[in-house]
């Protein structure tokens, strides 16, 4: 049984982000008779701000579900829209992570969960100190989606140092996971190795969001009728997101068409799509909080279709988690993304919804009124999701694959 030291930005009690699938992982391997450390930072998801509790301390340790946690402190800005702000927030972490995990005792193996990128170095060199090596899990491609969404210039300085420090990680990790096949072409174009990547997808725990009634409690506490076609987005409202379209999406249907919006969600673009729903008196569109995990099936199965965003320049660098959730709901997805990206090809691929052009309002308006005109199409559609999700995401089966995989690379 070995030693694991687990790095990551997220954790419980965060429950968006990749927290939920950081303790899964770190759950899982304690069940299989490994002795697992986390260390990560104070939760902040998804309101950029250290949750209540937790403020004012410069390190904690704490025990979740059995599993050894020490969180470090972490540099949150005012202005997470800013290139440096975030870029001082990925450092603070990646320098706090290293000194806390000086004391966390003797590793075998440390794990660290990507973004930020820099988190390859701090497991880098913790793994001098322990003599330990580490095996770097890629959940967002951060260089290649700052210079997609405009966030940076790929000539910028912070760019040209990001592109050697992958080089330098991914030469230097003793195994690279992936979430997608995209995230593994784009390794390989960068040069990896192919025998040094495995796609080790997000998973999903399909008891907890099992399909259910959409006239259920969640409908009723927000005065959504039986006869509303209610379209919903759940998740974070950030730059890569796009967001702006669905709302522009909505300003094609009057309240008379019986289409209502729900937009759940936080994150630090949510005060500009308020703004944007004001200025356009969308009387049909609400924007309300993210809720709590444990309502969260009850949340999605509400909705009749579940809108998924991106910008135009977002192709293979992103393969959001949310998707697996809207499967797992059995409701059909509309996705304006590009058609070729890895979001694209997923939903189109296995049929689980329709995809449209990226911020392309009306495209997404007609995709909308065509699952409400057809809805035994959109029927389909969301079985698919389903069957898709239980076939592929299965958390028990994709955890233990995962753990399996650690194993092998460890002996």
């Amino acid at each position: 049984m070995m030693r694991i030291l687990l790095i990551t930005l997220n954790y419980l009690p965060e429950s968006t982000s990749i927290g939920p699938f950081s303790a899964d992982l770190a759950q899982s391997l304690q069940t299989r008779g490994h002795t697992v450390q986390v260390l990560t930072s104070f939760p902040l998801a998804p309101q950029w701000r250290i949750w209540d509790g937790y403020r004012g301390k410069g390190w904690l340790r704490e025990t979740i579900n059995g599993v050894p946690v020490l969180r470090t402190w972490i540099y949150v800005p005012r202005k997470p829209k800013q290139a440096l702000q975030r870029i001082l927030f990925d450092l603070s972490y990646t320098v706090s992570a290293f000194l806390g995990g000086l004391f966390t005792g003797n590793a075998d193996l440390i794990v660290a969960v990507s973004p930020p990128l820099q988190l390859g170095l701090t497991a880098w060199l913790l793994g001098i100190v322990k003599r330990a090596p580490f095996f770097f899990y890629i959940q967002d491609l951060v260089p290649d989606a700052a210079v997609m969404t405009g966030m940076l210039s790929e000539a910028s300085l912070s760019v040209r140092i990001a592109r050697v420090l992958e080089k330098f990680i991914y030469a230097r990790a003793l195994g690279i996971g992936v979430i997608c096949d995209g995230f593994a072409r784009n390794l390989k174009s960068k040069g990896v190795a192919p025998n040094k990547i495995d796609v080790l997808p997000n998973s999903i725990d399909l008891d907890e969001l099992a399909p259910q009634s959409r006239e259920n409690e969640f409908r009723k506490q927000h005065a959504v009728a039986a006869d509303d076609w209610l379209v919903m987005y759940s998740g974070s409202v950030a730059l890569k997101q796009g967001l702006h379209t669905l709302v522009q999406a909505a300003a094609q249907f009057s309240p008379q068409d019986g289409v209502r919006f729900l937009l759940v969600g936080e994150g630090p673009y949510l005060d500009d799509l308020r703004a944007q729903a004001d200025a356009l008196k969308l009387e049909h569109l609400r924007i309300i909080p993210l809720q709590p995990r444990a309502t969260l099936a009850a949340q999605l199965c509400a909705a009749d279709v579940l809108v998924l965003t991106q910008r135009r320049a977002v192709t293979d660098v992103v393969f959001p988690g949310k998707l697996l959730y809207y499967m797992a709901a059995g409701r059909p997805i509309v996705a304006a993304v590009s058609a070729d990206s890895e979001t694209g090809r997923f939903v189109t691929e296995n049929q689980v919804g329709l995809v449209v052009p990226p911020e392309d309002p009306q495209g997404l308006a007609e995709a909308i009124r065509y699952l409400q005109q057809h809805r035994s199409e959109a029927y389909r559609l969301g079985q698919n999701g389903r069957r898709v999700v239980e076939e592929q995401f299965d958390r028990r089966i994709e955890l233990a694959r995962f753990a399996e995989h650690l194993e092998r690379l460890s002996t």
